[in-house]
């Protein structure tokens, strides 16, 4: 799944279509007859992360021959639909070129998770994109969009990539369409070769962020140039008539005021006036246009995340979230939460995925990484699950290989994948999909125990009355105390309550008085990193 790399010169490849056909194009492909309705995403959906040359690749050396997204099984869509995913992405499906390989051959030396790898193992960057076609290896837009609807029948949405900061350096814009990326003087070039290249006369720089040099294998866009805002509309536009949402990589970068701070008077495009204003408004209500369900999910940093939900952004990358549970602080990933409900819906929560560490590598012990997935895929948001990470894979695979190592010799603990196999089935629970998440109240045992403090517990119910109560003991040492639902939930007074954790199959009975505070509340006395999530049935008045 790799592009031959013979030559050192860049790949003559065809310029990206013209703005008004890939509109039209993008328009044909969103509405086919016959095509599956998708029920609406649940409050909180989840989301299964697959690495699309990885996969292909380990498939082709199975079957012995080159396999694309059309021979995806059917069967494995149906799996990954009735495991309770809502999302299926689909990582790197878009054309690259003979630069990244390159690059990627050579960081086969220098990369820790790559060093010992063959030569064919080498692959390019899926962020060094040449063309937003579905790569020719994989099938080209038509077997994308046969995947797409092939999701839809199984009931998923379909998530790909979109790389708004860069492009590739040997995208044909280098050479067709200088003026739509960012240029720099041959001082540029001789003062930092780091952060420029040079094609042909002409000096461009390396996509980069305001704190580090440039991406070597990146040519970064212009958007202080109206006509590139308008190509990469367009290029959006395309994508939402071929898929159902987009990760947007590094999607803080295009923020007005981070593109100033990074590039300053170098967005200033010769002889025309600079583009102002955001450019996700406009761009994300076009794409909306074509395709009305179209989701956006931005990886964000720098607390940014908000920012972007104003913007438009369906969800933003919690990474705020994920640094509080690696550092097991019980009182950071409190205060974390404290946030308001409606910010923390349109957040994404995850233990890992192609850009961190294995969640079986950060969180040693099996018990640690089930209690900080317990906290993560039971509040607000979208839950974001790494192919991999379910198994418990601990070897991070670098973007620049097409391979991965058999699961026997990447698994250190083999009771990861049982944990995983609960949660995932107890993250099914209509409460937790679709109810109203609160915080529980909590409160020392009778002897004043301050243990309870390290207990992170909220609850979810729904209009009908379920009720799912998610208690976890956020420590390395036994915690105990009273924990108890919100006065709001009046309903549960006087009734049979049968708490089934949805973990251990274990069975609690209580008066749903208790659940509201009576006799001091639900006693639960925990050991180290357990988790709790009792499913509330009742059993009639008491």
């Amino acid at each position: 799944f790799s592009v031959g790399c013979e030559s050192m010169g860049f790949p003559l490849l065809p310029a990206l279509s013209g703005g008004f056909l890939l509109i039209i194009a993008a328009m044909l492909q969103v509405i086919k007859p016959g095509a599956a309705a998708l029920a609406p995403l649940p409050r909180s959906p989840l989301l299964f992360q697959l690495n699309t040359k990885v996969l292909l690749g380990e498939m082709s050396k199975q079957q012995n021959r080159k396999v694309t997204l059309d021979d995806f099984p059917d069967e494995h869509l149906e799996k990954i639909k009735n495991e309770g995913y809502d999302i299926v992405y689909f990582l790197g499906v878009w054309q690259t070129g003979e630069f990244g390989m390159k690059k990627s051959i050579k960081l086969l030396d220098c990369e820790p998770c790559m060093k010992g790898l063959p030569r064919e193992a080498a692959s390019s960057s899926p962020f060094a994109i040449t063309d937003y076609s579905c790569h020719v290896d994989f099938g080209g837009d038509e077997a994308l969009g046969r995947l797409r609807d092939r999701c839809h029948g199984k009931g998923l949405r379909l998530l790909v990539d979109f790389v708004p900061n860069h492009m590739a350096v040997d995208h044909p814009w280098t050479k067709e369409r200088p003026e739509l990326i960012m240029q720099g003087s041959e001082n540029s070039l001789n003062r930092e070769p780091q952060n420029f290249f040079k094609v042909g006369d002409k000096v461009f720089a390396h996509g980069k962020d305001m704190y580090y040099d440039g991406w070597e294998d990146t040519a970064q866009i212009n958007y202080g140039n109206p006509a590139a805002r308008t190509e990469m509309e367009n290029i959006l536009k395309k994508i939402a008539g071929l898929c159902d949402g987009v990760r947007c990589d590094m999607a803080m970068l295009m923020c007005e005021d981070i593109l100033e701070k990074t590039w300053g008077g170098r967005l200033a495009p010769p002889g025309q006036p600079k583009a102002h204003g955001q450019f996700w408004p406009p761009a994300i209500k076009g794409a909306k246009g074509v395709n009305p369900g179209f989701l956006f999910v931005a990886e964000c940093y720098w607390d940014r995340e908000y920012d972007l939900h104003c913007q438009g952004f369906d969800f933003a990358y919690d990474k705020t979230l994920y640094d509080r549970l690696k550092e097991l602080d019980v009182g950071k990933v409190k205060g974390h939460l404290q946030a308001d409900r409606g910010y923390q819906m349109k957040l994404v929560r995850f233990l890992e995925n192609h850009d961190e560490e294995r969640a079986a590598d950060t969180w040693k012990d099996k018990m640690q990484n089930l209690a900080s997935a317990v906290i993560s895929f039971t509040i607000p948001g979208m839950h974001f699950i790494h192919d991999g990470q379910q198994e418990g894979r601990y070897k991070r695979i670098s973007m620049h290989v097409n391979c991965r190592d058999k699961i026997e010799n990447d698994v250190r603990d083999k009771g990861v994948a049982p944990l995983y196999t609960k949660l995932i089935k107890a993250l099914g629970d209509e409460a937790l999909r679709n109810g109203h998440w609160r915080h529980c109240w909590t409160s020392p045992s009778q002897d004043g125990n301050p243990s309870f403090e390290r207990f992170v517990a909220h609850c979810a119910y729904t209009d009908d009355q379920k009720l799912t109560i998610v208690v976890v003991n956020f420590c390395g040492h036994d915690s105990n105390g009273h924990v108890g639902v919100p006065k709001e939930m009046e309903w549960v007074r006087g009734r049979k309550c049968i708490l089934t954790d949805l973990l251990s199959d274990a069975v609690v009975c209580k008066d749903g008085g208790v659940l509201l505070g009576d006799h001091g509340g639900l006693w639960l006395s925990l050991k180290p990193w357990q988790s709790h999530i009792f499913q509330v049935t009742f059993g009639g008045k008491n």
